[in-house]
């Protein structure tokens, strides 16, 4: 029997199709519907107003919230922010309660849990990894919501790195390994990264990725390398150590000391909030500067604090261990990490590596404008107010032992004009990608090995070879700023053969440039 709907009800369907169409296109950041209700800006349920990061900051306006949430998982690094809150909600007194500020800090511990808060509403700021954050902000462009990265929360200085047992002790050992990693976080960046910049080809990356344990965490791997069920792991410290320590004849192939550059968490706002709190969100950073000050002059006040949050389950001891494996950022860090002195900034390096890998993991389509992803004022803003002078000294570079092994050697086809040194063209992405490297593994000293076939006097490939990785040195002092302390050059001319020199293709691969990476023992 036919269903007649009257002329009423055919407009109360209309308006509710209306509604949950509106609704939805507001729960994505499509359509904005705050005014409606005249709200503050900072609600659930409001979405995003684009701003535009080259036009000056506005002013402070008398209608911003006071209130700021805050995603951040369970990490010693966000400790400057809960110093200036007094804990996880602001506490009478703290740096936060005389701002006038409202913090909520809330821990959502899944990475995917804690980008969806944010382009839902559920949180304004969220703290992550740039390299998180470049698939992040990909999938939030790709569905029309928009954020920025506005602070550098901390670098990881050895909190994170990968472990191999006894036998693999470089990268290129891990061929054929199975690992355990934490996919599609810091862990999994750092491990994609080493690999990329080692000696091993396409094949033997895939078939390393493709054995991989995965993991919710950074914990499980460590576990599953003491129980000796894995080759490798890429974990955390202290579960990292401690793993090394159980199992016999195991190391540390390489961590964050060495690749120092690497893994930095960071702040990122929704427009949304900055564009109706420019003021708020001001004010919430400086807090956050003033907290790692605060901790700089009084660290174990820091770590008590930490210990007395239950929710983290950190004690105060083993914040103190976790603390010595990080660099919280203070203003300086921050002006030198979002500004480039030299080549790409570090932010935008760090984001175009982590673009590549989760490009090549299909889970992001194009390549975005990294500039959009940043939103520079607020640090620039806060001019005057902290030092610009940089509190950690520039590495100091010391030549690896007689007899030193690499932990990585990358095989790089480096094309020069024929019979001189210079570099073609064409070849000058390939040292611009080298350039990105030791920018990101900055506490590295690198060989740089020219070698020829066979072809010619020897004497003079000889001499060569040595030119030519001479002028890959060079390249890297004027365009990227290295000290030339971190470069050693070798000409090995046609000695040091990789394939034979018989055939086309094997002198094509013996005319090579070898990057042999080892850590600097210079600096700690």
């Amino acid at each position: 029997m036919a269903v007649k709907i009257e002329k009423g009800g055919w407009i109360a369907i209309f308006l509710l199709g209306l509604g949950l169409t509106g609704y939805a296109l507001n729960k994505y950041g499509m359509l904005d519907l705050s005014s409606l209700g005249g709200g503050g800006g900072s609600g659930p349920g409001q979405t995003a107003n684009k701003i535009d990061p080259s036009q000056p900051l506005p002013q402070p306006g008398g209608s911003e919230s006071n209130n700021v949430r805050v995603r951040v998982n369970i990490w010693v690094g966000c400790v400057g922010g809960l110093v200036a809150n007094g804990g996880l909600d602001t506490q009478a007194g703290s740096i936060y309660d005389k701002q006038g500020l409202r913090v909520s800090f809330k821990i959502i511990d899944d990475w995917t849990e804690g980008s969806t808060a944010l382009a839902t509403n559920n949180v304004d700021v969220m703290l992550t990894t740039a390299d998180v954050w470049a698939k992040d902000f990909a999938q939030f462009q790709e569905k029309g919501f928009n954020a920025r990265a506005v602070y550098l929360v901390d670098w990881s200085r050895g909190a994170d790195g990968v472990i191999g047992k006894q036998g693999i002790d470089n990268i290129e050992r891990l061929a054929g390994s199975t690992v355990a990693f934490a996919q599609y976080t810091p862990s999994h960046f750092l491990l994609w990264n080493g690999l990329k910049n080692s000696g091993l080809t396409t094949e033997q990356r895939k078939e390393i990725f493709g054995k991989a344990i995965h993991t919710k965490d950074g914990i499980e791997p460590a576990t599953l390398f003491a129980q000796q069920k894995v080759d490798a792991a890429v974990a955390w410290d202290p579960d990292m150590s401690d793993a090394v320590a159980k199992r016999p004849g195991s190391k540390k192939i390489y961590d964050t000391k060495i690749a120092n550059k690497l893994i930095a968490d960071v702040l990122v706002v929704s427009d949304r909030f900055a564009a109706k709190n420019p003021g708020t969100l001001r004010k919430f950073l400086d807090g956050w500067l003033q907290g790692v000050e605060f901790i700089h002059q009084q660290p174990a006040r820091a770590h008590t604090l930490i210990g007395s949050i239950k929710d983290f389950n950190i004690p105060a001891d083993l914040a103190k261990t976790m603390l010595e494996g990080v660099r919280l950022a203070d203003y300086a860090d921050n002006k030198a990490f979002f500004t480039a002195a030299a080549g790409d900034s570090d932010y935008t390096n760090i984001m175009k590596m982590a673009t590549e890998m989760y490009r090549e993991e299909r889970l992001i389509k194009r390549t975005p404008d990294i500039d959009a992803s940043v939103d520079r004022r607020y640090v620039d803003a806060l001019a005057g107010k902290f030092s610009a002078t940089s509190s950690e000294p520039a590495p100091e570079y010391k030549a690896p032992a007689a007899g030193a092994k690499p932990f990585a050697t990358q095989r790089r086809s480096i094309y020069f004009d024929t019979g001189s040194s210079n570099i073609t063209t064409d070849s000058r992405a390939i040292v611009d990608e080298i350039g990105g490297f030791m920018r990101a593994y900055e506490n590295t000293v690198v060989d740089i090995d020219g070698n020829t076939d066979s072809t010619g006097a020897r004497d003079l490939n000889v001499e060569l070879s040595k030119t030519r990785a001479e002028a890959v040195k060079s390249f890297l002092m004027k365009k990227y700023g290295f000290p030339g302390s971190r470069m050693r050059t070798v000409g090995n001319g046609p000695d040091k053969p990789v394939e034979s020199n018989a055939t086309a293709e094997g002198r094509e691969k013996n005319r090579r440039t070898d990057i042999r990476v080892f850590a600097n023992t210079g600096s700690n």
